[in-house]
């Protein structure tokens, strides 16, 4: 019998393992209005990043070091993964719920 808590495991389990490309998400991302066509554009090939992105570093990670590195990542990380931070918080912002973000992710509740 699969109780609550399995499923509730199954589901923490899937969210540490789920990822995506920067390619996808950025398609996603710009679909849902997250980001403009243009900064899309310019973030796949990591160029630059969005600007809700800049703002999140900014507003939400202490440090001049922290956030070079955080904006580094985001440049350079050619994957997008579930349970990354800036996601997270992106999530926050824009209001985003778990089932939203595992819907697009392909995670089944």
């Amino acid at each position: 019998m699969i109780t609550a808590e399995d499923v509730a495991e199954q589901l923490t389990q899937a969210r540490a393992t789920a990822s995506m490309s920067r390619l996808d998400f950025a398609k996603i991302a710009m679909t849902a209005g997250w980001i403009t066509a243009a900064e899309a554009k310019a973030w796949v090939p990591g160029n630059a990043m969005p600007k809700i992105v800049t703002d999140i570093i900014a507003q939400h990670i202490e440090g001049a070091d922290r956030q070079a590195i955080a904006e580094i990542n985001a440049l350079g990380q050619m994957v997008v993964n579930r349970n990354d931070l800036l996601l997270r918080l992106l999530m926050a912002v824009k209001k985003v719920t778990d089932a939203q973000m595992d819907a697009h992710f392909g995670i089944a509740r």
